[in-house]
Parts: structure tokens; sequence; C-alpha cells
């Protein structure tokens, strides 16, 4: 099963970043030193930019398995209702899955690995899908176990508890949208601020370069271009931090 938690960047992505990393390093450095020397300064928070990649790559990747996990509720509670087991209710489902997204999705695998070991392996359903829930890190699948560990224990209905798990979760990702609107609202007006420094130095250097040259020239004037560097640094920080919201 795949763990959400986690994500380690291929060979080809690590290439592509660091290519990436030393490319921004320059532009910055001469943008602000007039030295592309001082693009060494980057490779100390090198792992830091990475590590904020990597976050952002597993938030994306929980959100849309979600989505994922929602419509395999559905598909998994027509099945149940039409008298299959969960074994082939997955069997069903992952048919449908790779139609609506692809076949390289992460629940589409895991789905396949699910059946694997239930139908080769005669692992049973609940073990299974407890493997699944713990792996994916997501509370609304740990709910799903054991709520569907409940039903099979009790004999409640599995059918209403599939299709209420479902709503939740699409109640649940309605309300993650409209928060996002409103965050990607913020975001855009951070980045302008962020980025608004950059654009006034860039501007002066190409139409008034001699009314900028001193702070490229003389101690005080690297500092205060240093101030400006790490201000923007500690705004980026900031709107990060404001906009990470979790529901």
């Amino acid at each position: 099963m795949t763990d959400l938690r986690e994500y380690n960047f291929t060979k080809k992505e690590n290439i592509f970043f660091y290519i990436a990393l030393i490319i921004a390093g320059v532009l910055i450095s001469f943008l602000m030193y007039r030295n592309i020397l001082f693009s060494m300064v980057v490779i100390p928070f090198a792992g830091r930019i990475k590590g904020f990649i990597t976050d952002t790559i597993i938030r994306r990747r929980k959100r849309t398995y979600m989505a994922e996990f929602k419509d395999f509720l559905f598909m998994a509670s027509t099945a149940i209702g039409a008298g299959r087991s969960m074994k082939d209710a997955i069997a069903e489902a992952i048919p449908s899955l790779r139609n609506i997204y692809g076949k390289k999705t992460i629940l589409t695998k895991d789905l396949e690995k699910a059946y694997e070991r239930m139908d080769v392996g005669g692992e049973n359903d609940v073990s299974v899908l407890k493997d699944l829930a713990e792996s994916s890190g997501l509370e609304d699948v740990h709910d799903f176990v054991t709520i569907y560990t409940i039903c099979k224990s009790t004999g409640a209905s599995l059918i209403t508890a599939l299709n209420k798990a479902a709503g939740v979760i699409m109640e649940k990702m309605s309300i993650e949208r409209e928060i996002e609107e409103l965050i990607r609202r913020k975001e855009s007006e951070g980045i302008v601020i962020f980025a608004m420094p950059a654009i006034i130095i860039l501007f002066l250097n190409l139409t008034a370069p001699d009314y900028i040259a001193p702070l490229y020239e003389t101690v005080i004037g690297r500092v205060i271009m240093t101030a400006v560097l790490g201000s923007n640094i500690g705004i980026y920080a900031l709107i990060e931090r404001i906009t990470d919201v979790e529901i």
C-alpha cells in the first residue's frame, strides 16, 4: 500500500529540482548583488525548499486520493447493494476508477493490491482495509474502515453506512473548495506583495542603473539588499502560515 504521508523524489525529479534551484540562485544573486557568486547562499536552504515542495505534493496527492475514494464508496455501495462482497465490489470498482482517473492513480493501485491480497492470499477483507486506511493516513478512510468493521460484525446496513460516508466526504470536499478559493485570493494578494521588491529593483536596474548603483557597490547597500531578501523570505513564510488551513 502507498504511504500518502511520505513522498520521495525520483532521480529525474531530483535532477530537475537542483537545476531549477541553481538557475533561481543565479538569477536572485545577479538581481540582488550583481554577482553570481552569491548564488551559493541558496545551498543551505535547499533542504527546506525541497521539503516545502514535498509537502505541497503530499497535500495534492491526498486531495486527489479523497476524490477517488468518494467515488469508490458509491461504486462499492452499488455493488454491495446488488449482493456482492467487498472483494467483488473492489474488483468491479477498479476498471471504473481507471476510466475516470487513469491507470496510474494511487487509489487504483492500492485497490489492486488489496484485491490481490484477498483473492490470491485469502486475507480477511477487514484486515486488508485496515492496512489501506493506515497507509493512507487519512481520517475519512479510517472512519470508513471502522464503520465497515462495525457493520459487518453487528449486521447493520452497510449500504446506508457507505452512502453516508460518501456524503460526508462530498460535503467536506465542498467546504474545502470554498476555503481554497478564499485562500487562493489571499495567496494572490500575498504573491503581489512578495514580488513587488524584486519588480521595483528590476525596474530601477533597467531604467535608472546609476541611481541604484550604490546598493551594489557599497557595504551598506549590500546590507540593505540582504535585508530586503530576508524580509521577502519572511513575508513568504508568513503567507504560507496564514493560508495553511486544515479542515
